[in-house]
């Protein structure tokens, strides 16, 4: 969707170009030559050729937004941010105000996005400067339309780069509560605050692809959701909850999801202290999938713990059964979310 945005803005910019230099005369008629070229060249994928023919366009025309504002585009796909950042400003300042609103909120969303990716590679202090930055930008943005879930989810993303984790969360339910297709963030949401060490603040939007169900947010997704708040809740020792969710969604998570949710069951009843259903559960997980070193580790303990449960019912010398420590029980979440 943000990318067949990005198409019908640039075409519809690049029409606005035209109008603004083929009447013209002059230097207007060569800048919008080159602008052309530069158009064509992008489209092919030549950043240099687009570069070379954009800064044409540049001499031709050096105040014009639009030019600006491509040299820009440049910078960006290239990777030099800092340079975008600047171009998209003064574009910004060319335009003005009272500039064409279309292009106003194009070219702050590309310097936002201009400005995270350059926090992203940036030392921890200039990243916290370009982060506020976009954070100023995405408030422009909502300003101008304040109904666009994904400048909620941007501006929140950015929060969260400078552990702002409230603000992020406030964001990121106004983005759901004004996208109809909310499903499609959750994930996403809760993996980043996950990331920032905000795993148990992003169990609500978790709980958002739960209660919507194997059916409405697919298998895949509702079985990852499901380990993951199961993951969550063991954590936090709640047992008995994470085993109610791992089994509600064994009804119908789809693979990978569903083995780590099988072996995150056989984990809970372990911790529940239930060895007899563990065993029986890891013994399952093994005959499904195969074995490894950590598994045969985990039901030796339990066969004898079992046995020692056995033993003390028939009122043997519990010392005389072998006892050795359980391994650590790790319910680590691999799946990823299809791209």
């Amino acid at each position: 969707m943000m990318k067949k945005r990005r198409k019908q803005i640039w075409l519809l910019l690049g029409l606005c170009l035209f109008s603004g230099f083929v009447f013209g005369c002059g230097k207007k008629d060569a800048a919008a030559d080159y602008m052309e070229r530069g158009m064509e060249a992008l489209a092919a994928g030549d950043l240099a050729g687009a570069k070379e023919a954009f800064a044409g366009a540049g001499e031709q025309a050096p105040e014009d937004f639009r030019v600006q504002r491509a040299l820009g585009i440049v910078s960006y796909k290239e990777g030099d941010y800092p340079q975008a950042v600047s171009y998209f400003s003064k574009a910004l300042s060319v335009l003005g105000e009272d500039g064409e609103a279309v292009a106003r909120e194009d070219i702050l969303r590309y310097k936002a996005d201009a400005e995270t990716a350059w926090g992203k590679s940036a030392d921890a202090e200039d990243a916290a400067a370009n982060y506020a930055d976009a954070v100023s930008d995405y408030g422009q943005l909502i300003a101008l339309d304040n109904e666009n879930a994904e400048y909620y989810l941007l501006r929140g993303r950015a929060f969260l780069e400078l552990d702002d984790v409230d603000g992020a969360i406030s964001d990121f339910r106004t983005a759901l509560s004004a996208s109809a297709d909310n499903l499609d963030y959750c994930e996403d949401i809760y993996l980043g605050l996950k990331e920032h060490g905000a795993a148990r603040a992003g169990m609500e939007f978790l709980e958002v692809i739960r209660q919507a169900g194997a059916g409405e947010a697919d298998g895949s997704r509702y079985g990852r959701a499901c380990l993951e708040l199961a993951h969550v809740q063991m954590e936090q020792e709640q047992y008995g909850e994470a085993l109610s969710v791992i089994q509600e969604a064994l009804s119908s998570a789809e693979e990978p999801a569903r083995k780590e949710l099988l072996y995150a069951e056989a984990a809970s009843y372990e911790y529940l202290l239930d060895f007899e259903t563990a065993l029986e559960k890891f013994r399952a997980y093994r005959d499904a999938y195969g074995s490894d070193e950590t598994l045969e580790h985990e039901i030796a303990f339990l066969v004898t713990r079992t046995e020692f449960s056995e033993s003390r019912d028939l009122e043997v010398d519990p010392g005389e059964a072998e006892v050795t420590e359980p391994a650590e029980v790790e319910i680590e979440v691999t799946t990823e979310p299809a791209a």
